[in-house]
């Protein structure tokens, strides 16, 4: 099981780094082939739009005809998608493949959680749920100042052939590791995304993962702007308070793993969390004279979102078998809709007001998310 379990995690990984994997590689990216910078950042979304809209169906797919074939067929389109982003010449080829590698990732990671749910015991759940979240989230410590140094050695395109040749690879080892799951219902796709929405936690956390995340990248999209204007900080100093940031996210999904082991409410942990989110981001955005302060709040902030998202996420993983993997994949989709939708939001708000405008923003995010874990069976 150990076996699996390391499998998963680097699946994680792989994923993760792959979405924030373009962040220090625009300047380089938009010199090279001559493209304006700005438009250049759709790449991420391109990544995440097309996560969230295959995301919807992936996890019914992989319910009807396996998880370890779905799973395969997910690594295998990543990794060519990744390595031939390497290969693109122009902005068109570039989001066509990272489409493609958001495709490949949509049909990766729901089934990595859904896995977890129907492998490791209840009791245990929460931990490894936890340490599969903290590889997911380690690219964001690690990820970004490996891609940025690699770009700067070589060139921007190494980084995608190094993520691609690893995918094929792991595709090797998830043949030999991860066993054979039986297709867990014969129901059409539309039949059990109806029956996943019929559920009334499902539901509600759903739209807790579309507000809680929409928080996180609402600010996270404008976090060095922040620092830069309130603070003249230069990028690597930024980068560095970013870095304690991610540290302090992993160790957030880390603990959360180990406390659900525990006899604690998961409810009152989710609100408790979501509360200290909203107060850390609105605290933050209203600061512009005390850069220890801001620093501080970051830290709380990373640590609260990342030990609530695993509890979303084991939430989730806690539904029946015949849908697991829908329900999994239904909230990841939930998380990079509300990722988009919240960001465009907070940059049209900071160009017509200001950071306390996207801090309100997010507030009302965690507040919503609040408002709807209050409304969840405890358990």
């Amino acid at each position: 099981m150990k076996k699996v379990v390391i499998v998963l995690c680097i699946l994680s990984f792989l994923v993760g780094f792959d979405l924030i994997v373009t962040v220090p590689m625009l300047p380089a990216i938009s010199e090279n082939l001559n493209i304006n910078m700005e438009i250049s950042g759709i790449l991420f979304t391109s990544y995440a739009l097309a996560y969230a809209v295959f995301g919807l169906i992936a996890g019914s797919i992989s319910d009807r005809i396996g998880k370890k074939k779905v799973l395969l067929a997910g690594i295998i389109i990543f990794s060519i998608a990744t390595f031939s982003t390497g290969l693109a010449n122009s902005l068109f080829t570039l989001i066509g493949f990272r489409i493609l590698a958001g495709l490949g990732a949509a049909l990766i990671q729901p089934i990595v959680y859904s896995i977890v749910g129907e492998v490791i015991d209840y009791e245990q759940r929460g931990k490894v749920m936890g340490s599969v979240t903290a590889a997911l989230i380690l690219p964001t410590v690690i990820g970004i100042p490996i891609a940025g140094f690699i770009t700067d050695i070589f060139n921007w395109r190494v980084p995608f052939f190094i993520i691609g040749v690893i995918g094929i690879f792991m595709s090797i080892v998830i043949g030999a590791v991860i066993p054979q799951f039986k297709s867990t219902s014969s129901s059409s796709i539309v039949n059990m995304i109806a029956k996943a929405l019929s559920n009334r936690t499902v539901t509600l956390t759903l739209l807790i993962s579309f507000m809680y995340y929409g928080g996180l990248e609402a600010i996270f999209s404008i976090i060095g702007i922040y620092y830069s204007q309130y603070f003249d900080l230069s990028p690597s100093l930024i980068g560095s308070i970013l870095l304690m940031a991610g540290i302090a996210s992993v160790l957030g999904s880390l603990a959360s793993g180990k406390v659900m082991n525990k006899p604690h409410n998961k409810k009152g942990l989710l609100l408790a969390v979501s509360i200290a989110s909203l107060f850390s981001i609105m605290l933050l955005t209203m600061n512009e004279k005390l850069l220890y302060v801001s620093i501080v709040l970051n830290i709380i902030w990373s640590f609260a979102y990342a030990f609530g998202q695993n509890i979303i996420n084991t939430y989730m993983s806690n539904q029946s078998d015949e849908i697991r993997t829908t329900v999994m994949s239904l909230n990841t989709s939930a998380m990079y809709f509300g990722a988009t939708v919240l960001s465009i939001l907070s940059i049209t708000l900071l160009n017509i007001f200001s950071f306390i405008a996207v801090g309100i923003l997010c507030a009302i995010a965690y507040f919503l998310a609040a408002l709807l874990t209050y409304k969840l069976q405890a358990k």
